[in-house]
């Protein structure tokens, strides 16, 4: 069999000066593109608010909807969003708002705002401290609260993740990706049903003591799952 040959490819004479302009455009459309998600950030973190009051004072009756649900569907058509991160909106403005000023939660972001709320989820406290990275020497260890540091406009949500982590007391290394589930409406029996759901699948799995709450969450889910697939799965063959 022959050899193939490689024929070497031919470039042009290099621009350095063409080459160098280039590298300045796109490091000034980089710098856009990120100042225009922190804006838009911001703006979503105003729309949970907003959206949040509309849903408190049923002001959606005055718009002329028979249900909430349905005004929110003309917003998600509107920003050209998935239900569920319209919901996930809505949600954090719904668990944060009862901790923070709706002015804080427009400054964090929307983003941001997301790693707090699963702080609050979780039982955990917007204003507790965590080590202030800015503010370590040899002699002392600073603290700064929680919320204070994600107004950090330097501070990314994965450096505040990590400390709602270290709240959490999550110091594994996590497996895959994070899972946020859709949110949906429940009605306070449907509540105490779900309530009971999470009691009875820590009593039945029996964690131990250390398990954090959000790997706890995950077995319970995924024993349910396999629960419900291992018996509806013969039923729809059967059909």
């Amino acid at each position: 069999m022959d050899e193939i040959q490689t024929i070497p490819s031919c470039l042009p004479p290099l621009n350095q000066e063409d080459a160098l302009v280039k590298a300045k455009e796109i490091d000034a459309l980089i710098g856009q593109i990120c100042s225009h998600e922190e804006r838009l950030s911001h703006s979503y973190a105003r729309l949970g608010s907003l959206l949040r009051e509309v849903k408190l004072q049923q002001y959606w009756v005055a718009y002329g909807f028979g249900r909430f649900s349905s005004y929110l569907e003309t917003i998600r058509e509107k920003i050209d969003r998935r239900r569920s991160q319209l919901y996930a909106i809505l949600s954090v403005a719904e668990v944060l708002l009862p901790h923070i000023s709706e002015s804080k939660l427009e400054e964090i972001g929307i983003t941001k705002a997301h790693e707090l709320r699963r702080l609050v989820q979780n039982d955990g406290n917007v204003h507790a401290e965590v080590l202030d990275p800015d503010d370590q020497t040899e002699d002392a260890c600073g603290t700064v609260q929680i919320m204070d540091y994600a107004l950090r406009s330097k501070v990314t949500a994965a450096q505040l993740r990590v400390k709602v982590n270290e709240l959490l007391h999550i110091h594994e290394l996590p497996s895959g990706l994070w899972l946020e589930l859709p949110g949906f409406y429940a009605t306070p029996d449907e509540r105490k049903e779900i309530d009971e759901f999470w009691k009875l699948g820590k009593q039945v799995l029996e964690f131990k003591p250390e398990t954090p709450d959000h790997e706890e969450k995950k077995q319970i889910f995924l024993a349910a799952i396999r629960e419900s697939t291992s018996t509806w799965g013969p039923i729809q063959n059967e059909r």
